[in-house]
């Protein structure tokens, strides 16, 4: 019975959907295997248009069950802006539809077979990438980071995230062109010996620390509901202080989320002062904080502090990835809507990501939330860090799926960087992680304490860190010239 066309995009639809399983905190990554391998099957058998609305279907099932995190946030204060729910599953559906279907129409370009199927990698890639800046960008969870708990994920210092989904995604489509051709046992070896690999970088991991850096990290676990409640801004302060109050010896940095206090830092000084009763003598404070950038306009950013132990400001550095919807209103004057963030202002980006000096210790790259996901744009080349810190509040997405897929990208930029990176989160989930993308201690989601544990060192700048988002693109491009070159008559 042949199967028609609606039947066939709704299967394909639901194929999309059930990926979300290979993603955190599930990572059940024989799921995608079979879920892209049907994908690839239907792509290879049709002509152009249908092949779009077979990669518009998976894209759209992925991108609205994948995301359904984000309704969460529409929901805080009494679920004033529920009427947007519908709005996330659609929006997110079309977006990540835009970049399968997309990828499927220009893998029709080529011949069914061996031609497609390199094609089909090939543009995903690409757009996967594009996915990444094209209007202010979103590249939540690419393909990639189903291998968080694989020795796989190593794959990534070499390649980054993209060029692990190039492999990933060649890998699982392979088996749709059928198990007796020898492409795919020769990927399948392939990827087994980079997998190999990858092992054996962990066994060989050296696992030194920074000498006399302790950290502690505070996760105070304030709901979102109560964190701008100014009737509960003291207790909220309060809350902070007396966790980082708690006995420890040896000390020297305390780490604080992102908006950790509920006032502009740099200007009210009375309340910044309050905060020396939460460190030890010569101890160092990094804490995300709201900063006012033009008093005479009363413009602020979101923006992370380095201060002393007398609460003087030594560094700052400025959010400059905005969240649209939520830290600014694109097309303010024709969309007279209110910001999800609770400031009527937009806030103002700062100028791009930059190595910060960090008292008593070594400098470190400063990100604010989700800056942490953009691959390739985490530090300053010409100034690189030796460890990275990003400050979030995930409170806005409760008990979700939302931050255990943030932490699996922030562990992705540790392996693809090489550089330890330390996370402050809200509610959670806060962590240190090092170099290969190991989580050494960890606090989970929806918990309030303390995190106490030395900072991993650094690695030499990895393969990717030196050749950035250029090496998968160059892979990508590879793929779609040997999709034109390949020999007609091996098509099958």
């Amino acid at each position: 019975m042949k199967i028609t066309k609606w039947k066939r995009n709704a299967f394909v639809f639901l194929l999309g959907a059930v990926t979300t399983l290979g993603f955190a905190p599930y990572f059940m990554w024989p799921v995608v295997l079979v879920t892209t391998a049907f994908l690839f099957y239907f792509v290879n058998q049709v002509q152009i248009r249908e092949a779009v609305g077979i990669g518009f279907s998976f894209g759209a099932g992925l991108g609205a069950v994948s995301m359904h995190w984000l309704t969460n946030a529409l929901m805080i204060d009494g679920g004033q802006f529920w009427f947007f729910c519908p709005l996330v599953w659609l929006g997110f559906g079309m977006w990540f539809g835009l970049f399968w279907g997309a990828t499927a129409g220009i893998a029709a370009l080529y011949p069914a077979g061996i031609r497609r199927w390199l094609a089909f990698t090939g543009a995903f890639v690409i757009l996967e990438w594009v996915r990444s800046w094209l209007f202010t960008g979103f590249p939540w969870n690419p393909l990639g980071n189903i291998w968080d708990y694989s020795a796989v994920l190593q794959i990534a210092s070499v390649a980054g995230v993209y060029g692990l989904s190039g492999i990933t995604l060649l890998t699982f489509t392979a088996f749709s062109l059928g198990i007796r051709k020898r492409f795919l046992w020769i990927m399948v070896g392939i990827f087994m010996a980079l997998t190999g690999l990858g092992a054996l970088r962990l066994i060989s991991a050296d696992n030194a620390n920074v000498w006399g850096t302790h950290l502690r990290i505070v996760q105070p676990n304030i709901p979102q509901t109560l964190k701008w409640n100014s009737q509960k801004a003291h207790e909220n302060t309060e809350k902070i202080i007396r966790l980082s109050r708690q006995k420890s010896d040896g000390i020297t940095h305390i780490l604080w989320p992102e908006t950790a206090v509920p006032f502009v830092l740099n200007v009210e000084t009375d309340e910044r002062l309050n905060l020396m009763r939460a460190l030890p003598q010569s101890s160092v404070l990094i804490t995300g904080a709201m900063r006012e950038t033009h008093p005479a306009l009363h413009l602020v950013a979101n923006s992370i502090f380095v201060l002393d132990d007398l609460t003087n400001i030594h560094s700052v550095y400025d959010k400059s990835h905005l969240v649209p919807f939520g830290e600014y209103m694109p097309f303010r004057k024709y969309l007279p809507l209110q910001k999800i963030v609770p400031i009527t202002a937009d806030l103002v980006a700062g100028n791009g990501v930059a190595t910060k000096p960090v008292l008593n210790t070594l400098p470190a790259s400063l990100l604010v939330c989700y800056e942490v996901i953009f691959s390739g744009a985490v530090v300053d080349k010409t100034n690189r860090p030796v460890w990275i810190f990003n400050a979030t509040n995930d409170g806005w997405y409760g008990l979700s799926n939302g931050p255990y897929q943030h932490l699996a990208m922030a562990r992705m930029r540790a392996v693809e960087e090489g550089l330890p990176l330390v996370r402050a989160a809200n509610t959670g989930i806060s962590a240190i992680i090092d170099p290969y993308g190991r989580i050494v201690k960890s606090l989970p989601l929806g918990t309030e304490g303390v995190l106490d544990g030395d900072l991993p060192a650094a690695l030499p700048p990895t393969f990717y860190a030196q050749g950035g988002v250029w090496i998968p693109l160059g892979l990508a491009l590879a793929l779609l010239i040997l999709a034109i070159k390949f020999p007609a008559k091996k098509q099958t």
